[in-house]
């Protein structure tokens, strides 16, 4: 059954989806051989099996085939090309030095596995904190040692990721702005860039989306129905896999959760109240008396000092990423220790600096948001890095107009502005160099192309103008 679903999609797909089922493989097999081969036809096949299930609406199906065939077409000529010019230059093919140490430690776990005298490297431990460095192990038992696999991985898995915005973007508005939404998703190049590379930046958003759509998903379905079970099992696999990739966005999906439970079962609460008053302020008390207990236990210092110590260790943790950062943003200080002092002079320099609202509070924000302007780039990496701002700038101010847009999921709408806002606070406090801000800020990303998409949409239709011409958008999707 499978082999002749297969053939069919094959045969009725369009020519130029037909093209690259057909090249992409053929193009592993040139770069990397047959094991590249079989894994590129396994993976560009599942992917179009789960872009087909990833919509509710049968008629749709088809044209979330293409969308997945689009994104993933254009990853593939980025991947190929770049991975045979470095796999040339240096041998491995990697774009990036955390790119080749996770191909490296994958290579080096199977060895270990089959009984090798080998260790992994002080440098090279911290990526076993994570499930990814065991998929590339697992990829690699079965493919041998086939670099350029991972980054189809990615690149499959950047493709599904752009289905799900395309997807949520339509449910929770309508199909103008889920067709500019995914196109955002698509050709977006920090999206682009990370999901070439063995990184697992690419698996963590695709994660978190799955977990969004689900919740989406949570938002609308019947409490009676059959399939609120079934949604709860992934959304909490989702959350449990999430816990080993990035455990705050799993908190951050559990409390979106519980917001979502509380909306819906708010009816129950109709006439009542005043219990629900107490019951919250009990919450409150318990809650807060437990921390005051543990503070005073664990602390000499007042319970006041805590918003103290939460600013010191933010100081702390920007000064590490801005020490090793190479860009005007974030002035890489001296990292040699300071007479006297253990610690770097970059973390010596954040305590001894008194507390400023602007410089403690304000500018991590802006920095998390805005940074790199391209008005400020020294060099041309920078300013690589700062060409897609433009259109980041755009959405942000075209994001504050989604509520206006008439959403058609109002509670989907509020889940994903407090996602958004909860990565952004995260980044402000954490990030401080501009390479792992341009990473991490990927989780941001969705946020912003559905909400823009839905003010850039409103805007448009403000204007005068109804959106993409009716000969585009058909009951059946895009033609």
């Amino acid at each position: 059954m499978l082999v002749s679903a297969v053939v069919r999609g094959w045969l009725c797909g369009d020519a130029w989806g037909r093209a690259i089922r057909v090249l992409a493989p053929l193009g592993a097999l040139v770069v990397e051989g047959w094991p590249a081969l079989v894994g590129a036809v396994l993976l560009q096949e599942g992917g179009l099996w789960l872009a087909a299930r990833f919509t509710s609406c049968c008629e749709l199906r088809p044209t979330t085939r293409r969308l997945f065939l689009a994104a993933y077409g254009l990853r593939v000529v980025v991947v190929l090309p770049t991975h045979y010019y470095q796999k040339l230059v240096n041998g491995s093919g990697a774009l990036f030095p955390d790119d080749y140490t996770n191909d490296l430690v994958g290579e080096w776990l199977v060895r270990i596995a089959r009984g090798d005298a080998l260790w992994i490297f002080s440098g090279h431990q911290q990526v076993l904190g994570s499930i990814y460095p065991y998929l590339l192990m697992a990829a690699y038992s079965v493919f041998g040692y086939t670099p350029v696999l991972p980054k189809l991985v990615n690149s499959c898995l950047a493709a599904l990721s752009a289905v799900l915005v395309f997807e949520m973007a339509r449910r929770a508005f309508h199909m103008r702005v889920a067709i500019v939404a995914w196109l955002g998703a698509a050709v977006l190049p920090s999206l682009v860039v990370w999901s070439v590379a063995s990184l697992k930046e690419t698996l963590v958003l695709f994660v978190a989306l799955l977990g969004l759509w689900t919740l989406q998903f949570l938002t609308t379905v019947p409490a009676r129905s059959h399939r609120l079970a079934d949604a709860l099992v992934l959304f909490f696999a989702v959350l449990t896999l999430l816990l080993d990739l990035r455990a705050i966005t799993t908190l951050f999906l559990a409390v979106l959760l519980a917001v979502v439970c509380a909306t819906r079962s708010r009816e129950r609460f109709v006439g009542r109240p005043i219990r629900l008053g107490f019951a919250v302020l009990a919450v409150v008390v318990v809650v807060g008396g437990g921390l005051w207990v543990v503070r005073s236990r664990t602390s000499s210092r007042p319970f006041t000092a805590i918003v103290e110590d939460v600013v010191l260790v933010i100081r702390h943790r920007r000064a590490q990423e801005a020490a090793s950062a190479g860009s005007q943003f974030r002035i890489g200080l001296d990292t040699t220790s300071v007479t006297g002092s253990d610690l770097p002079a970059s973390e010596a320099a954040s305590d001894s600096a008194p507390f400023s609202l602007v410089g403690d509070v304000f500018e991590p924000l802006g920095y998390a948001l805005l940074a790199p302007a391209p008005w400020q780039a020294h060099s041309l990496m920078e300013l690589g890095a700062s060409a897609e701002m433009a259109v980041w700038y755009v959405l942000l101010v075209t994001t504050c107009l989604a509520w206006v847009a008439s959403p058609q999921q109002r509670l989907f709408v509020v889940c994903l502005a407090l996602y958004g806002i909860a990565n952004w606070l995260l980044l402000a406090a954490t990030e401080g160099n501009l390479g792992n801000l341009m990473r991490h800020r990927l989780m941001l990303d969705p946020v912003l192309l559905i909400l823009g998409a839905a003010g850039l949409e409103w805007l448009w239709v403000r204007s005068g103008w109804r959106g993409l011409p009716a000969r585009w958008v058909t009951s059946e999707g895009v033609t």
